[in-house]
């Protein structure tokens, strides 16, 4: 019986959590939608509820402060839009067509966010402190300050370390580009 007990107010936690950050959720699936290159069907609001949705469906998960919501809400749209694209290339028999860009280089070239996926999936193997800053400057859309203050590192670290983040995806996706083209 305490099990449930605990199950129950885990949920309600959570839920009181997501809706204390939904509006910084909604600005965060406009930011990931305002670089999606092919203008898909979601709107900024559909893409968030659709992610608050996921992830109140999750029992497992033990959600540790805000910052972790927003992480986790990120990921999940990221994962929606991914879905979607593959959803899209399904039905059309073609590779999928979503691409997204650099948060602070709009000139950089357009990436698949499949691929992108993949290059972060490895990134967190390899350092799961550098896929972090990934996922507060990319997928979140935070300045490094509000990086900084969000995860407690500080600003000089945030930088450093999406220097070396960058490069090391960058460098993962031109070899994930030359083994496809190969």
């Amino acid at each position: 019986m305490t099990g449930g007990t605990s199950k129950t107010s885990r949920d309600s936690a959570h839920e009181a959590l997501l809706a204390s950050c939904y509006d910084d959720v909604r600005r965060i699936s406009r930011a990931i939608l305002a670089r999606d290159q092919m203008n898909r069907a979601y709107q900024a609001t559909e893409l968030a509820n659709e992610a608050a949705i996921r992830l109140m469906g999750v029992d497992r998960m033990e959600i540790k402060d805000k910052a972790h919501m927003l992480a986790m809400a990120a990921r999940t749209m990221r994962r929606i839009l991914i879905d979607e694209a593959r959803k899209g290339a399904a039905a059309k028999r073609q590779a999928p067509a979503f691409v997204t860009q650099w948060p602070d280089d709009p000139a950089a070239s357009l990436i698949d966010i499949g691929d992108l996926d993949r290059a972060l999936e490895a990134l967190a193997l390899s350092s799961p402190e550098h896929a972090e800053i990934v996922e507060l400057r990319f997928m979140l859309g935070l300045t490094v300050e509000e990086a900084s203050l969000a995860s407690g590192i500080p600003a000089r670290t945030i930088k450093r370390r999406w220097q070396a983040a960058r490069v090391w995806l960058l460098d993962y996706l031109d070899g994930d580009a030359a083994l496809g083209g190969a």
